[in-house]
């Protein structure tokens, strides 16, 4: 399999004159607006091996960009490296809130409970809209809980 830069560099080529400075950088013309204009487009190598695609002329998104060349914008992305024998691996998990603002959730969740719970013991009815918004209180509490035990 090619490297992105080097997938990006040969469709270019096919399309006209490509001018390269270094291993991984070269300027050519833009694929989607720049004709013959060699100095419309650049490409060059990102920190992570990504190709890193900038049109000077009318500002081309990367997925035209590689619409444009016959590519997929993965194609642009180096593979996701994976040990032998095991699978890929699932998908990054977003963590919990900083403890603080946990805490500052759970308070005012707690808050709202119990001004229901007075206003019930004087009485008053909960509208359905108060009933619904108690039980947006409850499954946040109950989801910040079950996030602390993971």
């Amino acid at each position: 399999m090619s490297d992105p830069f080097h997938t990006v560099a040969s469709a270019l080529e096919q399309r006209g004159k490509v001018r390269y400075f270094g291993s991984g950088q070269l300027r050519a013309a833009c694929p989607c607006c720049g004709e013959r204009n060699t100095s419309t487009f650049s490409a060059k190598v990102g920190d992570t091996g990504a190709v890193l695609v900038k049109c000077w002329k009318s500002d081309c998104t990367p997925a035209q960009i590689a619409q444009a060349l016959g590519l997929e914008v993965t194609d642009l992305f180096p593979p996701r490296e994976r040990e032998a024998g095991k699978p890929a691996s699932a998908p990054r998990r977003v963590g919990m809130l900083p403890p603080m603002q946990a805490l500052e959730l759970i308070a005012s969740e707690s808050f709202l409970v119990m001004v229901a719970a007075e206003n019930l013991s004087n009485g008053h009815a909960l509208t359905d809209t108060d009933r619904q918004r108690l039980r947006e209180a409850a499954a946040r509490i109950q989801y910040l809980s079950d996030e602390a035990k993971q």
